[in-house]
C-alpha cells in the first residue's frame, strides 16, 4: 500500500517552478537524441586508429566545426573542456605559462578584470597573484558596468590580458564587450603592444550574440550545462593569436591542451546545444524580456524590494533583487517548499549564507548584498508561474514582518 501511496503522489504531485536556469538547464530534446544515438554508435575511443575510433573522430571532428561555424572561428580554435570552470582556469593559466615560456618574466605580467567576476576566474587570478602576476580591478558603477574611461587608465605597458565576463551569473549585467575590446585595440595599435581579451561567456548562448569576431575578444567561456546542453562539459575558444599553454599533462587531445579520452556524445552535444542557442537567441529573448519586464515592475511593487543591475543591460532572463533584512537563504528554503526553486547567488559562490560579492562590490552596502534572491527564467517558463511566486514571495515577507521589526 505504502509503494501505491508514494507512486500516486509523485505521479499527481504539483509540477514545479523552475527559476534557476543560470545554474543548470534540462537538456533539450534534440540534444538528447543526438548523444543517445552517438552513445550506440559511435562509442570508440576517438583517439584509437581503427575504423570505429576514426569515425568517432570524424564525429567529433564533425561537431567541432559546427560549433566553429556557429561562433565564426576556425576549427582549431575549438577546444572541448569540462565546463566553464575548467575553461576559465585554461584560458588564465595558460596563457600566463604560455607568457612565460615565451621569455615574459611573472612579475611584469598585469591582468585587468572585475570584482564582480566568477569565482573561477578570481580564484584563479588569486593563485597567479601568488606567484607575482599583478592583477588589477576595473571600476564598475552602481549598475555593475564597467566605466570606460577609469579601464582605460588602467591599462599600460605591462597589461597582457583582460578577463571580463559577458554577462554576469547573478545579476545577468551585460557588459559592453565590443566597446571595451575596441579600447583595447586602440591601445595596442597606439603603443605597438598585444593585449588579449578572454570573457566568460558560459550564460550567454541561450541569449546574446557569440559570434567572437563581433565582440572583438579573442578568447571564450562557454559552458553547454548552461544552454540546454549537457553538464560537465565546456568550450574554450582561443584565436590564433591567444597562445595557450597546457596547465594539465597527459596524451596529445585538444591539442594537447586537455589531455584525456574525449567523452565524443557529450562534445556532440554540446556543440548542438550552443549551435541552437544561437540559431534562437532573438526570439526566445524577445519573448521572455517581455515576460521579465512585467515580472520586475510586480516585483517591485512589494515593499522594501530593490532590483541589483541595470534594468537595460541584463540578460533577459534575469532578475536579481534584495530584500534588506529578510534571511533570503530561509525565503529560498520556504519558496523549495512551495514547489519554487530559486537561489540567493551564483550556484558556485556556494550556499550555506554569506553575502553576495557581487552586489557587495556594485553597491558598498552589506545589507542589500546580505539579502539577495536571484531568480532566471527558462524558455518554457509562463508569467501564471511568475505570478505564483510573487504571491508565494509576498505571504513569506508577510509573515516574516509579524516577527522581524526591521523588516516593518
Amino acid at each position: 500500500m505504502r509503494i501505491f501511496s508514494n507512486a500516486f503522489s509523485r505521479f499527481f504531485a504539483p509540477k514545479r517552478i523552475y527559476l534557476d536556469y543560470a545554474a543548470a538547464t534540462p537538456v533539450r530534446e534534440e540534444v538528447q537524441k543526438a548523444m543517445s544515438l552517438c552513445d550506440r554508435e559511435v562509442f570508440a575511443n576517438a583517439s584509437a586508429i581503427h575504423r570505429e575510433g576514426q569515425k568517432a573522430k570524424e564525429t567529433l571532428e564533425t561537431a567541432r566545426q559546427s560549433l566553429a561555424t556557429s561562433l565564426r572561428v576556425r576549427h582549431d580554435d575549438v577546444v572541448f573542456t569540462s565546463g566553464g570552470t575548467e575553461s576559465n582556469n585554461l584560458a588564465l593559466k595558460g596563457a600566463v605559462e604560455a607568457m612565460r615560456k615565451g621569455g615574459v618574466r611573472t612579475e611584469e605580467i598585469e591582468l585587468i578584470t572585475l570584482a564582480t567576476e566568477h569565482p573561477s576566474v578570481l580564484n584563479t587570478l588569486k593563485e597567479l597573484e601568488s606567484v607575482g602576476v599583478k592583477v588589477f580591478h576595473a571600476p564598475i558603477d552602481h549598475d555593475g558596468l564597467v566605466i570606460l574611461s577609469e579601464f582605460k587608465k588602467l591599462l599600460s605597458p605591462r597589461t597582457r590580458l583582460v578577463s571580463i565576463a559577458y554577462a554576469n551569473s547573478e545579476t545577468g549585467v551585460v557588459q559592453d564587450l565590443s566597446g571595451i575590446g575596441r579600447a583595447i585595440k586602440a591601445f595596442e595599435k597606439e603603443n605597438g603592444l598585444m593585449v588579449l581579451f578572454h570573457t566568460d561567456a558560459s550564460q550567454a548562448p541561450l541569449w546574446l550574440p557569440c559570434a567572437l569576431d563581433a565582440l572583438y575578444v579573442d578568447m571564450m567561456t562557454l559552458d553547454a550545462g548552461k544552454c540546454r546542453g549537457p553538464k560537465g562539459v565546456g568550450v574554450l575558444v582561443a584565436r590564433p593569436r591567444a597562445k595557450i599553454a597546457s596547465v594539465s599533462f597527459g596524451g596529445s587531445q585538444e591539442k594537447g591542451l586537455r589531455p584525456g579520452t574525449e567523452p565524443v556524445s557529450s562534445m556532440v552535444g554540446a556543440s548542438l546545444a550552443i549551435t541552437l542557442a544561437q540559431e534562437e537567441y532573438k526570439k526566445l529573448g524577445g519573448r521572455t524580456q517581455k515576460m521579465r519586464d512585467r515580472w520586475i515592475r510586480e516585483l517591485q511593487n512589494i515593499d522594501s524590494v530593490i532590483l541589483n543591475g541595470s534594468l537595460t543591460n541584463r540578460l533577459p532572463n534575469n532578475i536579481n533583487i534584495s530584500i534588506p533584512g529578510l534571511d533570503t537563504e530561509f525565503a529560498v528554503v520556504t519558496l523549495d517548499a512551495a514547489g519554487i526553486a530559486a537561489s540567493t547567488k551564483s550556484a558556485c559562490s556556494g550556499a550555506g549564507g554569506g553575502y553576495s560579492h557581487v552586489v557587495f562590490s556594485m553597491t558598498g552596502d552589506l545589507s542589500r548584498a546580505s539579502s539577495t534572491i536571484r531568480f532566471t527564467l527558462g524558455p518554457d517558463t509562463t508569467y501564471g508561474e511568475l505570478r505564483t511566486t510573487t504571491l508565494t514571495l509576498k505571504k513569506h515577507i508577510a509573515r516574516m514582518k509579524e516577527v522581524n521589526f526591521d523588516l516593518a
